[in-house]
């Protein structure tokens, strides 16, 4: 925006806080005044809030007509002269005029001449229903000569009113005002949004600390139970061997009562052997008669020896075959420990395994706890940086 239209648009706010519409008529001014009151309660900004009605005249009217026009109410700011055959717009501002009779003989000279002669013959022409910031950007564009004209508006293709240099400028000024109410809106609406994420991300915070205790929590006790399960897998393993001596000691002690039993067996078979010779022994000694005797007694003797040592051998061969019997059944009860403890290390084994697995997982949902705790209360620090900065810039208590 150049010096001289920043100059136009500050100018009339400084002078003497004088009413914005002090040169509408009071019926108009009314009116733009509710139009003000409209646009400071609702900022709804158009055109048609601030377009002044000014009367629109045949182009071939005399400058003296146009003087008397002028004379006959001072609030209007210009004339527009009309030529409907060729569809153009004239534009004659008060000022400009003014000064054009100011001299000595101006009236003489040019009282009955054509007005359109002295008129703007390409004035700034809109559409009522044109953005007001199209408007106010037309309006700026202009060169100096130009700038303070009047801007006429149309509707249909027929003359509403006009826009003046000061009607731009409240323009501007309401639309300023809309802006500013609603950044004020945003940035209230923003402060209620912000504050309910604000919440919510604490709510996660204090979540994401609940998680990760409990992780906390969760992974002492899966490292605890780990270590249990490794000490019980460690008791199976002893276990495992204890069972496997045992059942190699009862196969050992099972071919010892094999062995006994065989000697046994053999110890039988010389006593039945022993009293075989006995008896030959007795027959043999009552052939000797009276000299065979005391060999008789010997013979019986041993027979009687022999009798005994069998018994006692069988007693202890159906012993041993009890005992035989026993030891089988015990290293078959060995053998099945032994097999069961094997599976149940196997299975200690996959729980192991399935525990490791578990305590990777646990670490691994501890660490994105963690992360998320510390994610979370960095996300509620700024979003409660950011709450300030715009309770800073609304005023806010």
């Amino acid at each position: 925006m150049s010096n001289q239209a920043s100059a136009v648009l500050e100018r009339p706010v400084m002078e003497e806080n004088k009413p914005i519409h002090m040169n509408v008529r009071t019926e108009e001014a009314a009116v733009l005044t509710t139009a003000e009151d409209t646009v400071s309660n609702e900022f709804d900004v158009t055109a048609d809030l601030f377009c002044r009605e000014v009367p629109v005249v045949d182009s071939r009217e005399i400058c003296g007509e146009v003087l008397r026009r002028f004379r006959a109410d001072e609030e209007i700011p210009c004339i527009i002269l009309a030529d409907e055959q060729k569809g153009t717009l004239a534009l004659i501002m008060r000022d400009t005029f003014y000064r054009l009779f100011a001299g000595r003989f101006a009236s003489d000279l040019f009282y009955e001449k054509s007005a359109v002669l002295f008129a703007e013959q390409e004035p700034l022409v809109r559409k009522i229903t044109d953005a007001p910031e199209r408007l106010i950007d037309a309006a700026l564009s202009r060169d100096t000569v130009h700038f303070y004209q009047c801007m006429i508006l149309t509707d249909g293709g027929k003359v509403r009113g006009v826009l003046t240099i000061q009607d731009l400028m409240v323009m501007s000024r309401s639309l300023q005002q809309k802006a500013d109410k609603a950044r004020v809106i945003t940035v209230r609406e923003s402060h209620g949004r912000l504050g309910r994420i604000e919440r919510s991300v604490h709510a996660v915070s204090e979540a994401a600390e609940r998680s990760l205790r409990e992780a906390e929590t969760m992974s002492r006790l899966v490292r605890a139970g780990r270590s249990e399960l490794q000490q019980v897998r460690e008791s199976f393993h002893r276990v495992l061997t204890i069972t496997n001596n045992q059942e190699k000691q009862v196969k050992e002690l099972l071919q010892r009562t094999a062995q006994i039993s065989e000697v046994t067996r053999s110890i039988r078979e010389l006593a039945d052997r022993s009293g075989l010779l006995a008896m030959n022994a007795t027959i043999e000694a009552a052939h000797a008669g009276e000299h065979g005797r005391g060999f008789a007694v010997v013979a019986n003797e041993v027979r009687n020896l022999s009798a005994q040592t069998k018994k006692f051998s069988e007693e202890i061969g159906k012993t041993l075959q009890v005992i035989s019997e026993m030891v089988s059944e015990t290293a078959s009860m060995a053998a099945a420990s032994a097999a069961e403890v094997e599976g149940s290390q196997s299975r200690v084994a996959e729980a192991d395994t399935t525990f490791e697995s578990l305590v990777e997982a646990v670490q691994s949902v501890e660490l994105r706890g963690r992360d998320m705790h510390d994610s979370s209360d960095e996300a509620a620090q700024r979003a409660h940086l950011v709450m300030k900065e715009l309770e800073r810039l609304v005023e806010l208590p």
